[in-house]
């Protein structure tokens, strides 16, 4: 008969106990000193190492694992678990920003003479990076920059611009955001628009990518055309580099030309 002390599940509620309280030593007595940790992307061979890697966990994401579900069978024990912490050290290769985390991860550990000799684990890594990502910064800024456009709050602009700002846009091309907000309240004016973003995502770690489908309605005087009170719908593909999360540079490439047709702006034959 199994002891229901030395059970597997046993052993886990001892190790998750030990392992949020920071206590490596009580971890020590239920891990086998040749303990293998098998983990996508590195492994982990000895005791001393694993407890290594669970002080660098705490060290640098304070972390606390909750219970969320556990099965035995045999020698085997399957945990899912899920990882809070903050981001208070560098991880994977990011420099600590302060922000809370949290992720899962699916776990089997194998049960041998009373310890844990080996365990399998695959961890939601990319949304982990995802949470502490630079890259995320931007395109929480880029989105913003979206949102005050379509409160038409163009004063909120001045924290999200830098002062260095310049505009590349084959319609124009401005080299100041005052120049910048100008025109987008001329359109707001004329074309009543509103931008719907169609994909937002980075593209590198100061790249930021937006498609936009911009809906409106021909209300004053657009490129010398009177209002016709038509409705209009154009699209834009956007890039902004940014440093230090504010946008520094833009390049837009949109259907003018399209949108000058529906509203009966003479175009070149």
């Amino acid at each position: 008969m199994t002891n229901p002390s030395t059970s597997g599940s046993a052993l886990y509620n001892r190790f998750l106990t030990a392992f949020n309280a920071g206590d490596l030593t009580a971890v020590a007595t239920v891990i086998a000193p040749d303990f293998e940790d098998h983990h996508p992307g590195f492994d982990i061979s000895g005791i001393d190492s694993y407890l290594a890697a669970l002080r660098n966990a705490h060290e640098t994401l304070q972390i606390q694992a909750e219970l969320l579900e556990v099965l035995e069978s045999g020698d085997r024990v399957v945990t899912r678990v899920r990882l809070t912490g903050k981001h208070v050290g560098p991880v994977l290769g990011v420099e600590p920003t302060g922000r809370d985390v949290a992720w899962e991860t699916t776990e089997v550990w194998r049960v041998a003479d009373g310890a844990f000799a080996e365990r399998w684990a695959v961890d939601d890594l990319l949304g982990l990076r995802t949470q502490i990502s630079p890259e995320e910064d931007n395109v929480r800024v880029v989105r913003r920059v979206s949102d005050v456009v379509n409160a038409r709050d163009y004063d909120a602009m001045d924290e999200l611009f830098s002062p260095s700002f310049v505009d590349r846009n084959p319609a124009w091309s401005v080299e100041s955001l005052e120049e910048l907000k100008g025109i987008i309240r001329a359109a707001h004016e004329a074309l009543d628009f509103t931008a719907n973003l169609d994909a937002l995502y980075a593209a590198g770690p100061d790249r930021v990518n937006m498609h936009i489908t911009f809906t409106g309605r021909h209300v004053g005087t657009f490129f010398g055309v009177e209002p016709t009170g038509k409705a209009v719908e154009w699209t834009s593909l956007e890039v902004y580099r940014l440093e230090d999360n504010k946008v520094v540079e833009r390049w837009v490439q949109a259907d003018t030309a399209g949108l000058m047709a529906q509203v009966g702006v003479p175009l070149p034959q």
